[in-house]
């Protein structure tokens, strides 16, 4: 897995190996897309 910036915080980084496409029941494989996961920020507490 590719290395990442540190969380800015009150956030927190998130693996999904899928991910569904907004407003639409596709969902994308991370692997289909030469990546290991897709990631993104989520606000914790």
């Amino acid at each position: 897995m590719s290395v990442h910036k540190e969380a800015p915080k009150g956030f927190r980084w998130v693996f999904c190996w899928y991910r569904r496409v907004k407003n639409s029941d596709r969902y994308l494989d991370a692997h289909a897309y030469g990546r290991e996961a897709w990631c993104f920020l989520v606000r914790c507490k």
